[in-house]
This record gives structure tokens, C-alpha cells and sequence, in this order.
């Protein structure tokens, strides 16, 4: 017999249903089992009396073993889940479990050495069909808007940020790296002529941060636009995305967002804000008397700003663009007007950066100049070099860290949450 969900149950109709054990209690002349599936939990009961083959099933099987029973669902007024009450026929026994090593109080660090066990919670199964949703309408938009999903290669033999954050590698004798992001082969793609293309997927940074921010291993959702006129063209593109995917996830999963996580997604009615990076720090300075770097944004600044943005403009989203050349990329295009700044931005979202964009440099000759502007022999980055000597038009494009959206949404004290195994400079299993 076909499986049914629990959340699919029909009373008074025999059907098969399978699921984790929740809760189970052995009284004298009863058995009590909360049982949970995916979709949700249902009482069961057994008789002892007039079920003893099934009783004695039963016997050895303790809360988080797997069983699959038979039977019919009565509507009853006695039980609270649901008003329905499961009275099986068969049972089998798919796996009985051990005592559990942890309890829900274990602190993150246990709580992640025993991944599979901490994520049996409907809390937490919700953040990853949260964040299916959310991939699903970023990149429903990319395809609707005409653009081409591609998949980067993750190994390469230069750093695609010209840094020394890389994972080296052995490739049969020859070294090679983890790639950081795809920019260079999402810039390839423009030399290509795809006109717009998109990417999520697995990157790589060799960074020994200690946050609830960062990472070593991570998803990111990238963007490349061609003969755009400026970077303002592609913060347009962004926020139509990310209209989209939050627009998806709110239709979805908000009334189940608001009752676990009470949360309630804002979807903004007016433009993103957009300030300069000189005036985002003389704000900064002026509202709050904090100095920060002046060539980035540290994570003060940013939570000022967004503060600042929220109280000003009733926006969670600011960009903050124009950043100084020294503080970006070798590809970013410097400013006509001021050759001190590039044409760059993040996108900061209730006092966090989500992403950061830029037009690129398309032109062969002022590349090359700038990667020897940074310190790196443009020997080195020949290959890339090759992609803009035979015509490429303008473009530009952005790299979004899906778990620092996605725990922002649900405001999650740390991404380690919001990832499905976290790769951090001191964790590497399981």
C-alpha cells in the first residue's frame, strides 16, 4: 500500500503510514506513540488487549526508532493533534534506535558533531524548504529575465581573487586551487556573448574567521549582466530577484515562519536606498560618533547604517556603493571622475552585508594595468587576461552568500544554523 503523509491522513480510511517515534508511553493497558513525519505528528494507539502481536513488536523500541504501521484514523475529541487518532492494524519495526548522545540543551558545538540527530526537529526542517524556496525564485527570475545557468569549474589553477585565501591543492603533480567564487568564468561567459548568466553553487575561502558569519565552504548565488551602462543597471537586477525569491518565500511558508520562528517578511515597496561610501561613514560618524575604517565597511558601521536607513527611509535594504579601489578587486572598473573610488557596492540587509557587486573592467589593456596595480604579476593571470582580448562587451555582476541571507531571514544567531553541514577553519566533520 502507497504511503501516505501525516499531514495527508483521512479518517476512517486504512492507509499506510511511516515515520520517526516522538514520544512513546508503555502504560498497563496501553501503548501511546506520537509518530513524525516530515509534514507533521499523529497520535497512535494500541490496545494491549486486543493487539498483543503488535505489543510485542513493540516491546524494544524506544523514541527516534522508525516504524511503518497499517491502519485507520478516527476523528476523537480526546486527542489533542489534530482531533485524529491512529489505530493500526500492523506494524514493523524499520530501525530501532540507541539512547540519543544529545539532548535539544546540548550546546552548537555537540549539537554538530551529531548533525543528523539535531536536525530531526521541524524548527530546523523548515530552514532548508525555506531555503529551497528561496533558490527556487532566485533562480526562477534568472531564467524568466533570459538568463543561462551555468556551472563553474570549483578547481582551477589561479585564485579568482588574486588573494592568498585559497585551498591549494595537488592536481597530478601540478598545484592548483578551490575556487573562491566563479568570476572568473561568469566573466568568461560575457566574453562568450551569453549575455547573462547565474550560478549556485559550493565555494571555497581558506579564511580563519571565528564569526557567525563566515565560513570555508559555502553556496553562493551569483549574476553576470552584459552591456550594462553603469553598476546602478545591476542593483536594479538584484533587487528584482530578490523582490522575487523573499515574494515566494512570504506566499509559502510564511504563516509557518510566524508560528516557529516569529518572523513576518517585509517585502519593500520603494527602491533600495543607495548611499555613497564617503557619506555612508560621514553618517555613520555624524549620528552615532563611531569611526570606522576608512577604506570598508566593518560589521559597526554596518549595523549603524542599516539603523540609520530603517529610522530614515523604513528600508531593511541599503547599498552602499562606490568603495575605494584599494578596499575592492583588481576587476572592479574604477570611477571616471575619481579614480580613488570603483564602481562597487554591498548590499547590506538588517545590519549585515548579503552581497557584493561591481561593474567590471572590461577593457584589456586598463586590466592588466590594475592587476599590476594590486601587486599580483599579470603573468599569472594570462589565462583570464585571454577572455578580454578578442572583444567584451560591458558587464558586471554579484556573489550572494545564501546562508548569511538565509539566517538573517529567520534571525538565527549564527549560519552554522543555516547551512546543512557547516566547514569552518576547525570543523571539518562530519
Amino acid at each position: 500500500m502507497e504511503r501516505t503523509y501525516i499531514k495527508d491522513i483521512e479518517p476512517e480510511k486504512e492507509i499506510t503510514i511511516s515515520g520517526w517515534i516522538e514520544r512513546i508511553r508503555n502504560p498497563k493497558s496501553m501503548i501511546f506513540i506520537v509518530l513524525r513525519d516530515i509534514t507533521g505528528v499523529v497520535q497512535v494507539t494500541i490496545d494491549k488487549s486486543t493487539q498483543p502481536e503488535i505489543t510485542e513488536k513493540l516491546s524494544n523500541v524506544i523514541a527516534n526508532s522508525v516504524i511503518t504501521l497499517r491502519g485507520v484514523a478516527h476523528l476523537s475529541e480526546y486527542v489533542k493533534m489534530g482531533g485524529i487518532e491512529f489505530i493500526p492494524s500492523d506494524v514493523t519495526i524499520d530501525s530501532v534506535a540507541e539512547a540519543l548522545p544529545i539532548t535539544k540543551e546540548a550546546s552548537l558545538d555537540q549539537r554538530l558533531n551529531y548533525r543528523w540527530i539535531d536536525l530531526r526537529d521541524n524548527a530546523k526542517n523548515l530552514i532548508f524548504r525555506v531555503n529551497t524556496t528561496l533558490e527556487k525564485g532566485l533562480r526562477d527570475y534568472m531564467i524568466e529575465t533570459g538568463a543561462i545557468e551555468i556551472h563553474t569549474p570549483k578547481i582551477t589553477v589561479q585564485s579568482s581573487e588574486g588573494g592568498s585565501e585559497v585551498f591549494k591543492l595537488d592536481y597530478f603533480g601540478q598545484p592548483a586551487y578551490l575556487t573562491q567564487s566563479p568570476q572568473l568564468y561568469k566573466q568568461m561567459a560575457m566574453a562568450s556573448g551569453f549575455d547573462k548568466v547565474f550560478e549556485i553553487g559550493d565555494y571555497f575561502r581558506a579564511e580563519s574567521s571565528f564569526t557567525n558569519r563566515h565560513a570555508t565552504e559555502f553556496i553562493g548565488f551569483d549574476f553576470e549582466i552584459s552591456h550594462i551602462t553603469s553598476h546602478h543597471d545591476i542593483m536594479d537586477y538584484l533587487e528584482g530577484a530578490l523582490r522575487r525569491a523573499l515574494s515566494d518565500v512570504k506566499q509559502k511558508h510564511e504563516k509557518e515562519l510566524q508560528e516557529v520562528y516569529n518572523v513576518t517578511i517585509d517585502i519593500p515597496e520603494c527602491d533600495f536606498p543607495r548611499i555613497p561610501f564617503d557619506e555612508a561613514l560621514s553618517i555613520v560618524e555624524k549620528e552615532y560618533g563611531y569611526k570606522g575604517s576608512k577604506e570598508d565597511f566593518d560589521p559597526e558601521s554596518e549595523k549603524y547604517i542599516c539603523q540609520y536607513v530603517k529610522e530614515k527611509y523604513n528600508s531593511d535594504f541599503v547599498y552602499i556603493t562606490e568603495y575605494p579601489f584599494e578596499a575592492r578587486a583588481f576587476y572592479s572598473m574604477k570611477c571616471e571622475d575619481n579614480p580613488r573610488l570603483c564602481k562597487s557596492f554591498d548590499l547590506l540587509w538588517k545590519g549585515i552585508e548579503i552581497t557584493s557587486g561591481a561593474q567590471r573592467e572590461h577593457r584589456y589593456d586598463v586590466l592588466k594595468a590594475q592587476i599590476a596595480e594590486k601587486g599580483i604579476n599579470p603573468e599569472v593571470m594570462n589565462d583570464y587576461l585571454e577572455f578580454f582580448k578578442y572583444g567584451c562587451p560591458t558587464h558586471g555582476g554579484v556573489g550572494l552568500g545564501i546562508a548569511r541571507m538565509l539566517a538573517k531571514l529567520l534571525n538565527l544567531p549564527t549560519i552554522k544554523e543555516a547551512v546543512y553541514i557547516f566547514r569552518g577553519p576547525n570543523r571539518i566533520t562530519p
